[in-house]
């Protein structure tokens, strides 16, 4: 190589140095650590002083370093420590040539709150509220001094005050006084609440309904003091009520209508005929068509109607049934009469059945909706091939009593649903024959881990009568199909005649377990043991099912499909059986 080819090569070399040099100096990094300190009062720091900028942005990098002692006293000091002492320093590393910006902590003893003197002046002075709120304040004698609990003790009494009516409610006096070498806080805050506001006229602007109805959903009356909580009651009562499709409930606070805040109630009634068609498939029913026609309103008074048609191979059902509401939350307090129409050929039996039924519908203060209810039944059945056709009336009172709570959506942690009923018949009231039944089932839902879930389930029935033989199929007892023993046909198990035709039993048993896991966010597997029995001797032996089963929580509730297979089957069955099923798990 010549001289003149050698100069050029090196300058070059000497040119990509001094292009790539300021690339390998960005490689460096500029890191902090806070020492001395750790918890909240780390935590504060590091997020008033932020991440400290490249070394080499000397300008932006000098400010940084100079601002860090007064940013790092004020991060300690909004948690109590006032006296703290903050050293800062930062050093290169010769090895990676990464800096480290050092802030060392010695926080010393905190502001610890000596006095606090709050007092409220005005109507709110004698207000139990307010008595209550001050005795959960944040802030304590003898605590360390927080300044976001002595705001946050600030708002609560100022939100107390909006919620409670005292519009007027302003602070007079509002202070801190901190000694920094006694390390003690001083708070006074002494308030003036003003009268307390009223509730005005209540508006409903509607031309639905009668006043008198609406009325029925008010939890206060005009004149009652103000109270942000019972605008939401209101709200919740009248969206609960199945008659509306939007409520609006709006507080008029204004001057000009002095210390009463009037009500603006805006209401958008549901439409006048609401008609849902529904298409689905079981194992047991097969292919099946439901139509349901609703009319939410009927009158000025809220009565409504609803009737439903369905048709499968083997099952055909219609009825209707009307509501008139009894008081508020009409969908748990009403009367209601039904008349419906069933004719049943699934299973060994052959049934025509019509019902008339009036009830009293309530929901108590422990959440459990009653009905106590008088049914009239007629029903033409033949038990089994060889069985006669016959007819049997009974007029039943009874009462029933159903409850379902949970936690957690849309997968529940806790839940438990029950429900129990008892109704009776007599001959000298009305019916063919004496009968007594008795049915109750509880049904129990735990996640032992977010993605675990254990099941469980009991239902037990009884009938008592003097002349069993003509008690209908449709009240007698069986077990077998989706919701009772799986890996069995629908009403499979029961006492047989001696065609070997199930007829139904006078005492029913079940009882089901079954573990979900959750392996994708929608998606669960599912194992499962069932055993029941539907009987008339307690010698008879317990159907026992077992599967697997696949889960997928649909809008409307888990879809489930099983795979079932009889474990212990009194009568040798066998194979296995595909169960669908929909809805809630409890």
């Amino acid at each position: 190589m010549n001289s003149t080819a050698s100069n050029s090569f090196h300058r070059l070399v000497a040119t990509c140095l001094l292009i790539l040099l300021p690339l390998g100096a960005s490689l460096a990094d500029t890191t902090l650590t806070v020492s001395g300190v750790k918890g909240e009062l780390k935590q504060n720091i590091e997020l008033v002083v932020g991440k400290p900028p490249p070394a080499e942005e000397s300008r932006q990098y000098r400010r940084y370093i100079a601002g860090l002692p007064q940013q790092s006293a004020a991060a300690l000091s909004a948690l109590g420590y006032y006296a703290a002492d903050v050293q800062v320093s930062d050093r290169r590393d010769a090895s990676s040539g990464n800096t480290v910006v050092s802030i060392t902590v010695t926080p010393n003893d905190p502001v610890r709150i000596n006095n606090i003197a709050i007092q409220i002046q005005g109507d709110a002075q004698d207000d139990p509220s307010y008595t209550r709120i001050l005795d959960d304040l944040p802030i304590r004698k003898g605590n360390i001094f927080v300044s976001g609990q002595y705001e946050s003790t600030k708002s609560l009494l100022l939100d107390q005050a909006q919620d409670l009516g005292y519009f007027q409610f302003e602070f007079s006096d509002a202070a801190v006084r901190v000694s920094r070498r006694q390390l003690t806080a001083d708070i006074t805050l002494t308030a003036v609440s003003g009268p307390r506001y009223t509730f005005g006229d209540i508006i409903f602007e509607q031309n639905i309904f009668s006043r008198t109805f609406l009325e029925r959903w008010l939890p206060f009356d005009t004149g009652d003091p103000y109270e942000s909580s019972l605008i939401g009651e209101l709200t919740q009562n009248l969206q609960t009520s199945g008659y509306f499709q939007s409520v609006r409930v709006i507080p008029q606070q204004d001057r000009r209508y002095g210390t009463r805040v009037p009500v603006k109630v805006n209401l958008k009634t549901r439409d006048e005929n609401e008609v849902a068609v529904g298409i689905g498939y079981s194992t047991d029913t097969r292919a099946r068509v439901k139509l349901n026609w609703d009319k939410p309103l009927i009158n000025r008074r809220g009565h409504s109607i609803s009737t439903q048609f369905g048709v499968s191979r083997d099952l055909q059902n219609a009825s209707i049934a009307y509501r008139i509401p009894r008081r508020n939350e009409p969908l748990f307090n009403y009367w209601g009469i039904e008349y419906g129409l069933l004719n049943d050929t699934t299973g060994d039996n052959d049934s025509f059945l019509g019902t008339l039924n009036f009830q009293r519908v309530s929901r108590t203060s422990t959440q459990w909706i009653e009905s106590i209810f008088l049914r009239w039944e007629r029903e033409t059945f033949t038990a089994g091939d060889n069985g006669v056709e016959q007819s049997t009336d009974l007029v039943l009172p009874g009462v029933s009593y159903s409850r379902s709570r949970s936690k957690g959506s849309p997968f529940p942690t806790w839940g438990q649903s029950a429900s129990f009923q008892i109704m009776g018949g007599s001959k000298e009231a009305l019916s063919t024959i004496d009968f007594l039944k008795a049915t109750g089932r509880f049904r129990y839902l735990r996640a032992i881990s977010d993605r675990n879930t254990l099941i469980g389930t009991l239902q037990y029935g009884v009938i008592q009568s003097n002349d069993y033989p003509r008690v209908p199929i449709t009240q007698r007892f069986f077990a077998g199909g989706d919701r009772s023993v799986r890996g069995f046909r629908y009403k499979d198990i029961s006492p047989k005649n001696t065609d070997g035709e199930a007829v139904g039993g006078r005492f029913l048993e079940v009882a089901n377990i079954e573990y979900n896991y959750r392996f994708l966010d929608l998606w669960s597997a599912a194992v499962f043991a069932d055993a029941g029995r539907a009987f008339n001797n307690y010698s008879d032996g317990y159907s026992v099912g077992a599967g697997v089963g696949l889960r997928w929580q649909s809008p409307v509730g888990p879809f489930r499909i099983d795979l079932a297979v009889p474990v212990n089957d009194p009568d040798d069955v066998g194979g296995f059986r595909v169960h669908l099923s929909l809805g809630p798990d409890l």
